[in-house]
């Protein structure tokens, strides 16, 4: 449940973070990514953002991007089940657009399970729009995947968004990823 007290710290990714952000992956995907997958990805800073929540002194959730040219491409947002409900997922998705924001991206992109509603909802507030569906994009089991677009990241009103996410967010955060 999402109280006055709950707090929350943000951080890169590190190597050491992985053990724990695989026992959310086991928990929220039916394919989880291995450990290889990501010592893969955090080699790649420069071409990656991950970050991770902290909250009770454990990882509660992980949020990462791939840039591609000039586009910054959401790979993951996942919170575990147990933290659901506090803000972390919004946290993790400003961190990450900020992230991005560094490599002076100009739009971002991601793949959501057309069913997952919670989730498109989330995205919509970031100012993502459905753009198109990638038909049996998910293995584990044919479902369809939503294309979003977040367009004009760089902009002034994207930030003014992001900001203004940031300040709605209950409870307190230590944005360590600034």
């Amino acid at each position: 449940m999402m109280t006055a007290e709950t707090h929350v710290i943000l951080e890169a990714m590190k190597k050491r973070h992985v053990r724990a952000i695989r026992s959310i992956d086991k928990q929220v995907y039916t394919k989880p990514w291995t450990a290889s997958m990501y010592h893969d990805e955090l080699r790649r800073r420069d071409q990656r953002v991950y970050y991770v929540a902290r909250h009770n002194n454990r990882v509660a959730g992980y949020g990462g991007a791939m840039i591609v040219h000039d586009e910054g491409h959401i790979t993951s947002v996942a919170v575990d089940p147990q933290a659901q409900g506090l803000g972390i997922a919004q946290r993790l998705m400003v961190a990450v657009h900020r992230g991005c924001l560094r490599h002076e991206i100009n739009a971002m992109t991601l793949e959501v399970r057309v069913s997952n509603e919670r989730a498109q909802s989330l995205y919509r507030r970031f100012g993502y729009a459905p753009a198109g569906v990638r038909a049996g994009y998910y293995a584990d089991n044919g479902e369809d995947a939503l294309v979003m677009w977040c367009h004009d990241v760089g902009n002034t009103e994207h930030q003014a968004l992001l900001n203004k996410i940031e300040d709605e967010v209950p409870g307190t955060t230590d944005w360590g990823v600034r």
